[in-house]
């Protein structure tokens, strides 16, 4: 009788370990509904970083540039696609009404018409304001991940009273309304936060709005830190490393927060939506950004006024186009970060989709 080989003597050619983030990329490629929400985060964030000075060259005008036939005589902004005259010298009558122009002046395009009785693009101050709104809401995540990292990682590795007296304060302090906590900062906090800022890149104000919603706004990734650590901290490689002589701020650097970064990663784009709404409200509780500089909140403040100083809705003076492409904006923006939240969180957990 001859002896069989069984296929189970001959040696299994293993495959390559593949990485999270490596296997996490090929499980959102393959997600079809996540994959359009990363592309439609990218050309946001492509709008906000280059749409402003593009459509400046295109038109040959910039968002801050006022034209005398972008209003009629009662105000009203003209609406989209209009091209509107730009002579060299306006002409008026014997009683001060502007005269128009003769057939043949040159004249420039507004896509989205203009953004008020000051005649200025409102296309160009929508990017603007996409892109002042972006920044807040960035800024305002890195301040949150800032203080709740440290905060957050000592409080669920160490236990204790370490432990206790983060989380009896954050939940304090998470007790109050967000909202008076913003205001009342807003009002005699920041001050000379808000003057900082660099020209058209970073608005004044833009700085300070960050500041003061990641600072308020912290106490939720510092419980999500804690709750992560304390079951990571009694994990086996901890154990290990504890075992051999490790120091424990080598065991947070080395083992445990690189840990944290998937989790950290799906809250970040919730927070930067969230923080882009924070803009908006606080924008019209009056307390927001300057005027002046251009946000999605200040875009639709600028027409229904704030909480001090409201505003009827005219339409002789104000057009549609004046809240829908902001509010367009904020929707499709928001939306899309939140749905590419819970596409990486559905590509990093594979056990979690059925």
């Amino acid at each position: 009788m001859g002896a069989t080989v069984s296929s189970r003597a001959e040696p299994v050619q293993g495959r390559v370990p593949v990485g999270l983030w490596r296997s996490g990329w090929r499980r959102l490629r393959r997600d079809r509904g996540g994959f359009v929400s990363l592309v439609a985060a990218a050309a946001i964030v492509l709008l906000a970083l280059f749409g402003s000075a593009t459509v400046s060259r295109l038109v040959g005008h910039d968002g801050n540039t006022p034209f005398l036939f972008a209003a009629s005589a009662e105000h009203r902004p003209v609406g989209p696609w209009t091209h509107v005259p730009t002579p060299k010298t306006p002409t008026f009558d014997a009683y001060g009404n502007l005269l128009t122009p003769k057939k043949g002046t040159k004249s420039t395009l507004f896509v989205f018409g203009a953004d008020g009785p000051l005649g200025r693009d409102e296309l160009i101050r929508l990017l603007d304001g996409l892109r002042t709104s972006l920044e807040i809401g960035i800024g305002a995540m890195l301040v949150a991940l800032v203080i709740a990292v440290p905060i957050g990682a000592a409080a669920g590795y160490f236990g204790g009273a370490v432990d206790a007296f983060v989380s009896q304060f954050t939940e304090t302090v998470m007790a109050f309304p967000l909202l008076l906590f913003l205001l009342f900062a807003n009002r005699y906090l920041i001050g000379d936060i808000r003057s900082v800022g660099w020209s058209w890149v970073v608005p004044q104000g833009a700085i300070g709005e960050a500041v003061l919603i990641g600072t308020f706004t912290a106490f939720y990734p510092i419980r999500l830190i804690r709750a992560q650590l304390f079951v990571l901290r009694n994990a086996e490689f901890v154990e290990a490393a504890h075992m051999v002589g490790t120091s424990t701020w080598r065991i947070l650097r080395r083992h445990l927060l690189p840990h944290l970064a998937p989790i950290l990663l799906v809250w970040a784009g919730v927070a930067i939506g969230t923080n882009i709404l924070a803009e908006v409200g606080l924008s019209f509780l009056g307390i927001g950004v300057q005027v002046s500089t251009p946000t999605l909140g200040s875009l639709l403040s600028a027409v229904w006024g704030t909480i001090y100083n409201p505003q009827t809705y005219n339409s002789k003076i104000y057009t549609p186009w004046q809240t829908i492409f902001p509010m367009v904006t904020i929707v499709l923006t928001v939306v899309s970060l939140n749905r590419l939240s819970e596409a990486i969180r559905r590509a990093l957990e594979p056990r979690a989709v059925r």
